[in-house]
């Protein structure tokens, strides 16, 4: 029998065009999250003000919310990181494990990659992070600041504030 993840998982990759954007609005930011599908994956996730021509089925729409503000497992079956460095792809592994409501620092992510120094080069695998929310690049944070985002930084600020939100309310 399937589970529920392995049935969605099914969904997602099931009749997929060579480059569709789906979208879901997120309340707490006021921003719609686009989803980018490629090859039978999700190639890229991005936000936009404007609505996107295809809503995503609320199951899907679930489960990535599910990955975000509930700090759920990355699907990484579901992601196309066949552009994406080996470097890269380690650096984006590490991240995805910072839990919800937490931030580490550029510095401290090349650290715990066995990295010390290369605080920059990890900043730029994040730049590089086609998976937005998903993978939380928005949770490694300068040293003396916020840090850059691909987004800007006052969207990363807001998604930061909602994190905290969350965490409190988990805490009542």
């Amino acid at each position: 029998m399937i589970g529920k993840r392995e049935g969605i998982i099914a969904d997602m990759k099931e009749g997929v065009t060579k480059s569709m954007t789906e979208g879901i609005f997120l309340e707490p930011l006021g921003l719609y999250l686009l989803v980018e599908r490629r090859r039978g994956r999700i190639g890229r996730i991005g936000f936009s003000t404007e609505r996107p021509k295809v809503p995503m089925p609320p199951e899907e729409k679930e489960f990535l919310l599910k990955c975000w503000l509930e700090a759920g497992e990355v699907p990484w079956e579901l992601l196309d990181l066949s552009d994406l460095t080996d470097f890269q792809r380690v650096v984006l592994s590490f991240v995805a494990t910072i839990p919800l409501g937490e931030t580490l620092t550029y510095g401290q992510v090349a650290e715990r990659l066995g990295k010390a120094g290369a605080a920059r080069a990890v900043g730029q695998a994040l730049k590089a992070n086609p998976f937005p929310l998903i993978i939380p690049c928005h949770r490694v944070v300068g040293s003396k600041g916020l840090g850059g985002y691909s987004s800007g930084p006052d969207l990363k600020r807001r998604i930061l504030d909602v994190e905290k939100e969350i965490c409190h309310l988990n805490l009542l």
